[in-house]
């Protein structure tokens, strides 16, 4: 898949495309349904697919809410895409100055420099200046397939939803609308060796993107190093009970696992929630309770390597 950065006053010769368009920050279900449409229909037509989205998010640029990091950071995005077979994915860098381009601009100024045989859009797509654009609209247009609400349940998919459930420590909802466990990846560093002295040997991740906010606490979890699967306990927080950390860390003791993991790229997949971080009287105590929570997740999670 090829990696394209929108410029102004720059005409795309990538040929005859089909085109999804979107945020896509979570990658959920109905994210998903959109962009296999427009791959499909790119490989019916005989064309090649692409998506275009905004980077950074427009939420963030524009003060809507908190930055709390993406669920999809963009090299992920880039991953994932390309694992669906898209074959153009076309980031328009957005400012303050892009939010204030009308509807009619984006259309003739933005959509109007690539050769767009159809768009697909889900439902509640908006764009331009204050979401002045709508599917209908942009119907009118160009050939657009709209992907009608996709519902889990009684509850739409939407990234917001799943951000709400991350801070919830509520793990089966977000597998759930994401079709997938959520994952960070990150390198190894080097740490205190404080995991080694008390028997639990941790990996520190060095988080090289913006990853969204999860709750404080542990959780059990699937880590991939070196394309193998082994089961982890992953720590969220500010070690409170050996040395407090202003900032929280993300650290994992790799069950089953020998070798040494320092600057090695490595893969977590949080797969359940298991308790809020906890200060503990001594060392001993919270020895024990590594002890416990090991044992659950090779109880509940043994199954799923």
């Amino acid at each position: 898949m090829e990696l394209i950065e929108f410029h102004q006053n720059e005409k795309f010769n990538i040929g005859k495309i089909v085109l999804a368009l979107g945020i896509f920050d979570g990658l959920h279900l109905a994210h998903q349904l959109i962009i296999q449409k427009a791959v499909a229909e790119a490989q019916r037509l005989k064309i090649k697919s692409a998506v275009m989205t905004f980077d950074p998010h427009p939420d963030y640029v524009l003060k809507k809410r908190e930055n709390r990091g993406y669920l999809t950071p963009l090299s992920e995005k880039k991953n994932f895409m390309e694992k669906m077979g898209v074959d153009y994915l076309i980031i328009v860098p957005f400012t303050t100055k892009i939010s204030e381009t009308t509807a009619d601009d984006f259309e003739n100024d933005i959509l109007n420099r690539f050769d767009i045989v159809s768009i697909v859009i889900g439902y509640d797509y908006t764009y331009g200046y204050k979401g002045q654009g709508t599917a209908l609209k942009l119907a009118h247009k160009f050939n657009t397939i709209i992907v009608d609400e996709q519902l889990l349940g009684d509850e739409r998919y939407a990234s917001d939803i799943i951000r709400k459930n991350l801070l919830e420590g509520n793990l089966q909802k977000v597998t759930e609308m994401l079709g997938r466990y959520y994952n960070i990846s990150g390198k190894v560093a080097r740490g205190n060796q404080i995991g080694r002295k008390i028997g639990f040997r941790t990996a520190n991740i060095i988080l090289g993107e913006e990853y969204q906010t999860l709750k404080i606490g542990v959780y059990g979890v699937i880590v991939t190093i070196d394309d193998k699967k082994y089961l982890g306990v992953c720590n969220i927080g500010h070690n409170p009970s050996v040395k407090y950390l202003d900032e929280p860390r993300l650290e994992v003791h790799v069950l089953d696992f020998v070798g040494d993991l320092y600057s090695k790229y490595i893969s977590v997949d949080f797969v359940m929630f298991i308790r809020d971080e906890k200060k503990f009287a001594t060392i001993d105590e919270l020895v024990a309770r590594i002890k416990v929570d090991v044992d659950l997740v090779n109880q509940k999670m043994r199954s799923l390597i």
